[in-house]
C-alpha cells in the first residue's frame, strides 16, 4: 500500500532527524560558524558573509553544505536532491535564526571523499 505524505510533513521528519544529530558549532569570528557532525567531527555546515565586489557596503548570506548531507538525507527520506537542499536549508534557518534560500546555497565536498574517489 502506497501512503501520500506531504512535503511538509516530510520536512517536519528531516528537522526531527537533523535535531537528533550531535552538532558543533565552531565561532569563526565576526557572526561567521561552521557546523560539524560531532566535536571533532567534519564541517557539514559554513555559513559566511560575503562583500560584493561590485556593489559598495552590499553584503549577503552564504550557507555552504557539504554534499555528504544532501546524499544521506535524500537516501534515508526518498526525496529527491533539491528537495532534500530545501528542507535542510529550512531547518538550518530555524535552528540558527536565519532567513537563506536555495540562493544563498554553495556546495562543497568532503576532501576526504575526494581522495577516496581519485584511489578508486
Amino acid at each position: 500500500m502506497k501512503y501520500i505524505i506531504t512535503e511538509s510533513k516530510i520536512n517536519e521528519f528531516i528537522s526531527t532527524y537533523l535535531n537528533g544529530q550531535n552538532w558543533h558549532t565552531w565561532d569563526m569570528g565576526d557572526d561567521e560558524f561552521n557546523v560539524a557532525d560531532g566535536q571533532y567531527g567534519k564541517d557539514i555546515f559554513k555559513y559566511r558573509i560575503q562583500y560584493s565586489s561590485i556593489v559598495p557596503d552590499h553584503l549577503f548570506e552564504v550557507i555552504y553544505l557539504n554534499e555528504i548531507l544532501i546524499k544521506k538525507i535524500s537516501k534515508i527520506f526518498s526525496t529527491s536532491p533539491h528537495a532534500s537542499i530545501k528542507s535542510i536549508i529550512g531547518w538550518f534557518n530555524q535552528k540558527y535564526n536565519k532567513n537563506l534560500t536555495v540562493e544563498n546555497l554553495e556546495l562543497f565536498e568532503d576532501e576526504d571523499d575526494i581522495d577516496d574517489e581519485e584511489e578508486d
